[in-house]
């Protein structure tokens, strides 16, 4: 293995605000109240270790620390890097590749970028941001590790799932084979990581990623999980999930879990042993994960669920039009997703509801129609985001064929802005619709209760301090009490 020195590292934040740069999450901490763990950074730290590797790590975001301070930090450890290692996303890549620009100026690094965004669109990354001489397409792990075997960090021909630069061109490497078993790789190194920084929000209690399995066979239109880990479903042996979790809880006194992978509950079987697992060491963790309404379907199971520890769900709903969801290729009914939230409910297990606004497709009536089913469903928490057309994925290829992208800028393809313009809507008629559902659903009393219910009236006088006032003042100020729709 190469002598080179590595760094790698989570990329400040932007303008101060904090930012999840993790597999299909890629959004602001105000989205959701909290920024994620850098899983995946986590996981090349451990791999990089276990192969003797001489490197360093630095969550910049988590630290709220400058590229100037970096750069400090380093000089004083007499650390002065060769390769320079990070994980980007659309919205952030511009920005994101400007800071770990500062470090490889300083000290003539070269520079390795991997996530959706490098495998959704490559080569049109490369050419816009001529400071990235390598970027990953796929999975990065064993892709960086074949990177670091090379003797010639100029020359990297012989390297399988890449996009890299030389003074002559850009060049396209042959593709990579998916991981296929996933035991094999090791258990992330949160021992460099500051694992305190990382919180479940409203509750504040410490929280890291346990991922389950990768890829996903549904192909949603508008999701990059298929960018990141393809569309063949593979999976850990429940055993060895567990392993880690109680290595997790008892090395950090960690208690919550977020289960990641792009269908955690896909795999009835997995579940089950899974669950029987936990109940049977009796570790007193709290797991929540990401899933699909029409995977929660037994009864049975999902009160085994909630003996093993599931404290919440994640459902993505996306719309209550029929039309829309067979457009987004969200094979899911409403008697299935209402079925998934009310076995939450008698179960115990808090759900939350996700919601897509501005389908093409759709007008105005369908957007408040889709705020109507969100408050008629016994949903705990709901968050409601405008369409992104992500480079790469079928979503972004309809938009820019039909004509739909208004503004095609990376920097805006989050979930402050709405981007498309359609026959019946623009970004004022869709920004104004959400913030519409978040008055709605949350000013609700129904709502309020069942949050004391859920975290206590101490948790939640906390929460709205740190995050509701936010909320509220980025909804109200383009709220109009919901007018009349024909």
């Amino acid at each position: 293995m190469s002598s080179y020195k590595v760094l790698l590292i989570n990329p400040p934040r932007i303008n101060g605000i904090a930012w999840t740069r993790e597999g299909r999450c890629q959004e602001r901490e105000t989205t959701l109240g909290t920024f994620k763990p850098p899983f995946t950074l986590s996981l090349i730290a451990s791999l990089l270790r276990e192969h003797k590797i001489n490197f360093r790590v630095v969550d910049a975001n988590a630290l709220n620390i400058t590229s100037n301070e970096i750069c400090d930090l380093l000089l004083r450890e007499d650390f002065i890097p060769a390769v320079i290692i990070y994980c980007t996303t659309t919205p952030t890549v511009i920005n994101d590749t400007k800071s770990v620009s500062i470090i490889k100026e300083r000290f003539q690094s070269k520079i390795i970028a991997f996530g959706p965004q490098i495998s959704g669109a490559p080569r049109e990354t490369m050419e816009k941001l001529p400071a990235i001489d390598i970027g990953i397409i796929g999975e990065p792990e064993f892709t960086i590790m074949d990177i670091l075997e090379q003797d010639d960090i100029a020359n990297f021909e012989g390297v399988r799932g890449i996009i890299w630069r030389d003074s002559s061109g850009i060049y396209t490497n042959n593709t990579r084979d998916w991981i296929e078993d996933l035991n094999q790789l090791p258990i992330p190194a949160w021992d460099l990581f500051p694992t305190d920084k990382y919180r479940v929000p409203l509750i504040n209690e410490k929280y890291l990623i346990v991922e389950t399995s990768r890829g996903c066979p549904f192909a949603c239109e508008f999701c990059v999980t298929q960018l990141n880990h393809g569309l063949k479903f593979r999976e850990r042996r429940h055993e060895v999930v567990v392993n880690e979790i109680e290595y997790l809880k008892d090395r950090y006194s960690i208690k919550f879990f977020n289960l990641f992978g792009d269908t955690v509950t896909f795999n009835k079987e997995f579940v089950e042993k899974f669950c029987d697992e936990l109940i049977k060491r009796r570790l007193g963790i709290k797991w929540f994960a990401n899933t699909r309404a029409d995977t929660i379907h037994d009864g049975d199971l999902v009160k085994k669920m909630k003996e093993s520890g599931c404290w919440m769900l994640s459902i993505g709903i996306e719309s209550f039009n029929e039309y829309t969801r067979k457009s987004m290729q969200k094979k899911i009914k409403i008697d299935e997703i209402k079925n998934a939230i009310r076995l939450l409910r008698e179960a115990g297990i808090i759900s939350f509801g996700f919601f897509i606004y501005g389908y093409p497709g759709e007008t105005e009536r369908d957007l408040y129609e889709t705020t109507s089913f969100a408050c008629s469903l016994p949903l705990d928490y709901a968050n409601f985001y405008p369409a992104i057309p992500y480079p790469g994925t079928a979503f972004y290829r309809r938009c820019e064929r039909e004509g739909y992208l208004f503004q095609n800028s990376w920097s805006k393809m989050e979930y402050s802005y709405y981007i498309l313009r359609t026959k019946d809507l623009n970004e004022d008629i869709v920004m104004r619709a959400i913030s519409n559902a978040y008055i709605r659903f949350y000013l609700r009393a129904r709502f309020i209760f069942g949050h004391i219910r859920n975290i206590g009236w101490l948790s939640l006088v906390a929460g709205f301090a740190k995050y509701g006032l936010k909320l509220l003042s980025m909804k109200l100020k383009d709220f109009p009490m919901r007018r009349r729709v024909n």
